[in-house]
């Protein structure tokens, strides 16, 4: 009997020791393990899209043809092998003290993961032509309404301006200025001084809240493509009922998808338009292609427009990154309405930095926001915030909702 509890301990104190290590693969262990492959790769995604941003604003420096790839979720398929073996000695005759002393026992562990992902070039997605269009007005309006800075956002967002005049219509006869990155090099012409001097006025009255970003209103006078509304269908749909004049033009503007424009009308009438609303007698009735929709800058206080603006492509914007950077010398970088759009920096020296890159054969190191020694104080360098923008709207333009709801919020 003293046997048999001899082995039945010596079997347990193996078996307590497999557990032991097997334990370590719990929960908790578990958890760990994926809390940290998945800030691994997350780290690798936002690496590897800023890598894309940064070495195409080098190439459009360098007048290099820009291209893009989308990359995939890097997603990780851990696989877990555990095997074991134990030995044991014979026990032996008699009441032997140490009756395993010979045995013993192993518990393996095997971890491995598999990161998938795939490199696609932007072009065999069609998805991904935003990156050529325009971007969408309200997407600026949604990072206006956030709180990011509003010299940064109407840089890169903005690609021309047409400041509001004086007369009736606001932007009749108005010429756009187009913000291309000519304007802050050495042969700029007098009116890009003046064209320059009016938008950092108005970028320095939004800072102060004195400017919004939205919808512009539409000018009445704005019409275009006209025809003259059959009035004969107008009876016939409407009849002798006394509608009226806005629910009339609300029902004609819904049924056509164009714009209803009155005009006086001397000319004698057909006892027939008796039938038609009261409001509408002595008047022509015109339809016409609805007025261009415009986006820009209007008075916070009195909501009189400041000037209407046309949006970049996210191509665009790279682009005028590459121009900013154009006019450097001796490695100093050339403001842009007082701040630094984007660097880099030939090594690391002791700065933190985001991300390395290689381009035409030199190493460039992006730090986020950071100054040289020797550099005027008053020179800004929101390098880092650009880079959270664009990666930001990379990531956007490879997404439905992108170009699918353009009344979307980024909230």
């Amino acid at each position: 009997m003293r046997t048999i509890r001899h082995f039945l301990a010596g079997v347990s104190v193996l078996a307590a020791s497999g557990c032991a290590v097997i334990s370590d693969l719990g929960a908790n262990g578990l958890a760990e393990n994926i809390e940290n492959n998945a800030a691994t790769l997350n780290d690798a995604h936002t690496r590897a899209m800023t890598t894309v941003i940064a070495m195409n604003v080098l190439r459009a420096r360098d007048r290099w043809p820009t291209n893009y790839t989308t990359l995939s979720g890097i997603r990780s398929n851990p696989t877990l092998a555990l095997g074991g073996r134990a030995s044991l000695t014979p026990l032996g005759l008699g009441n032997s003290r140490l009756p395993f002393s010979g045995s013993s026992a192993e518990v393996s562990r095997n971890e491995s993961a598999n990161a998938e992902y795939s490199v696609n070039p932007f072009s065999n997605n069609d998805k991904t032509q935003s990156l050529l269009q325009p971007v969408q007005p309200q997407i600026l309006e949604s990072y206006w309404n956030a709180g990011w800075r509003k010299d940064i956002l109407m840089w890169l967002f903005v690609d021309s301006i047409t400041f509001a005049g004086s007369g009736a219509s606001a932007f009749d006869g108005e010429q756009p200025w187009f913000v291309d990155g000519d304007e802050f090099g050495e042969d700029r012409k007098p009116e890009d001084i003046e064209n320059l001097s009016r938008y950092r006025e108005i970028m320095l009255q939004a800072e102060a809240g004195k400017v919004r970003f939205e919808k512009l209103a539409p000018d009445p006078q704005d019409v275009r493509n006209c025809d003259p509304l059959d009035l004969s269908w107008l009876l016939s749909m409407f009849g002798q009922r006394d509608e009226t004049t806005a629910a009339t033009v609300q029902a004609v503007e819904s049924m056509t998808g164009r714009k209803v424009v009155f005009a006086p009308d001397n000319r004698s009438r057909a006892s027939a338009e008796t039938g038609l609303p009261a409001d509408f007698r002595g008047r022509r009735v015109m339809l016409c292609d609805a007025a261009e929709v415009r986006w820009g800058f209007v008075d916070s206080a009195t909501g009189r427009p400041l000037a209407a603006v046309r949006t970049r492509s996210f191509d665009d914007m790279i682009y005028f990154l590459g121009e900013s950077m154009r006019n450097e010398t001796a490695g100093v970088p050339n403001p842009i309405g007082g701040v630094i759009l984007f660097r880099t920096y030939p090594d690391r020296g002791a700065r933190q930095y985001a991300v390395r890159v290689e381009h035409a054969g030199e190493v460039h190191f992006i730090a986020p926001q950071s100054r040289s020694e020797g550099e005027p104080a008053a020179l800004q360098d929101v390098t880092g915030s650009v880079l959270s923008l664009l990666n930001q709207l990379y990531l956007l333009a490879q997404s439905d909702e992108f170009l699918r709801a353009p009344e979307a919020r980024l909230r």
